[in-house]
């Protein structure tokens, strides 16, 4: 198994203001706010970064959506983190997410919408957020 080279579109690592992130070694399920994090401040969200180090297999793709305050930050369904069956390593996106600006204290969380008949195992995820 190869690490995979997580890099981030953001460039101006000075103007990053918060990393959100979580792990699980155990093949991922379906469910909604799998974990939840408080904006401190100000910001934009700039990425999201989803990969998976072991691959799920049969069924279909894994898909992962972020939750701004309850709602979708992908108005476009079809732009959400997505890994397909028995493939390993960085999610794919259609496009960034439309909704970006966060306030002080608000939620973001992340949902496992559709997994793999065996679901992804060694996944994480990284939000990184930017000052306004």
């Amino acid at each position: 198994m190869a690490d995979t080279a997580v890099t981030s579109r953001e460039s101006k690592g000075s103007n990053i203001a918060l990393i959100l992130s979580d792990y699980s070694n155990a093949a991922i399920t379906t469910g909604t706010n799998k974990k939840e994090w408080v904006v401190p401040a100000y910001c934009n969200i700039t990425d999201v970064i989803c990969n998976s180090e072991t691959a799920g297999s049969g069924g279909t793709s894994d898909l992962i959506d972020v939750n701004l305050n309850g709602t979708t930050i992908y108005t476009t369904q079809g732009n959400r983190p997505t890994l397909l069956q028995a493939d390993t390593g960085l999610f794919s996106e259609a496009a960034e997410p439309e909704v970006t600006f966060c306030s002080p204290g608000d939620i973001i969380a992340y949902d496992i919408d559709q997994v793999s008949t065996t679901g992804s195992a060694r996944f994480t995820i990284t939000i990184i957020l930017t000052r306004r």
